[in-house]
């Protein structure tokens, strides 16, 4: 390290009596925990050799703050330093930096509106124009300077050709092509997870056709039950029975007629 480097490099003195200082101190602690049964004879030697223990902490502690002070005291203003120096930076480039980003928002803004002509020209003889937009093709790397134009090009007419596949395979393929198309432009323009969503939608709309079908039928079920009555006539005239057993007929429901004598 040359002289220059070590100026900007506090000299904090470490603390040369650290071996000593350690090996004293397990020997000591070894010592202390050595005692397996403790006794009113051997508690005074244990207190002040616990004692002796915590002074050295309490001076080790002492030492620490006050060396770690005097290291902050010094390299303090070079820290101060180093921030004005990186706010300098940061300050003294944003109003060019903006100028450049600005710059290159307006670049990028002209070259989408490029493409997005270059798409309308193409799609305007091309099938399927009412269904795929520009935004489904579109893409901001498309934006950079590295991306010609007969590169984005090429990704069109790719795009388009595997676009119109899968649309006419969703016609020819599918009972319900409008409901299957409209959940492939929903979802990104992908075909197999289109035909799982529409699967998954039957299968669901034909469950729940199940379960409603079964709650109507156990409810007629009930209701049916819920009508069985026995009526009791005590007295009735025979030329009212015809007009009771007429009556009955008429809601459509079975009865029999048991003569109490």
């Amino acid at each position: 390290m040359s002289e220059d480097e070590n100026k900007l490099l506090p000299q904090v003195p470490v603390l040369s009596e650290y071996e000593v200082v350690k090996t004293e101190l397990e020997a000591k602690i070894k010592k202390l925990n050595s005692i397996t049964e403790l006794t009113e004879e051997n508690k005074k030697e244990v207190k002040t050799g616990i004692a002796e223990i915590n002074k050295v902490k309490e001076r080790i502690s002492r030492y620490r703050i006050d060396e770690t002070n005097r290291f902050l005291e010094y390299i303090q203003p070079y820290v101060d330093k180093c921030k004005e120096l990186e706010k300098l930076c940061d300050t003294g480039l944003a109003d060019i930096k903006q100028k450049v980003k600005d710059l290159e928002n307006a670049e990028k803004a002209l070259k989408k509106e490029t493409v997005s002509k270059a798409f309308e020209l193409f799609m305007a003889t091309k099938d399927y124009s009412n269904f795929l937009k520009f935004e489904m093709f579109f893409d901001e790397k498309m934006c950079n300077k590295s991306v010609s134009l007969n590169v984005i090009q090429n990704q069109l007419e790719t795009w388009y050709s595997q676009r119109k596949s899968d649309i006419d395979f969703i016609k020819k393929q599918t009972d319900d092509c409008d409901k299957v198309t409209s959940i492939y432009l929903k979802n990104g323009l992908n075909l197999t997870q289109a035909i799982e969503t529409y699967q998954s939608q039957i299968k669901s709309e034909a469950e729940i056709a199940a379960i409603m079908a079964s709650d109507v039928a156990a409810a007629t079920e009930t209701f049916e039950k819920k009508i069985d009555i026995v009526v009791t006539i005590k007295q009735l005239p025979k030329s009212k029975g015809a007009a009771l057993e007429q009556f009955l007929n008429s809601l459509g429901v079975e009865f029999t007629v048991e003569v109490v004598k």
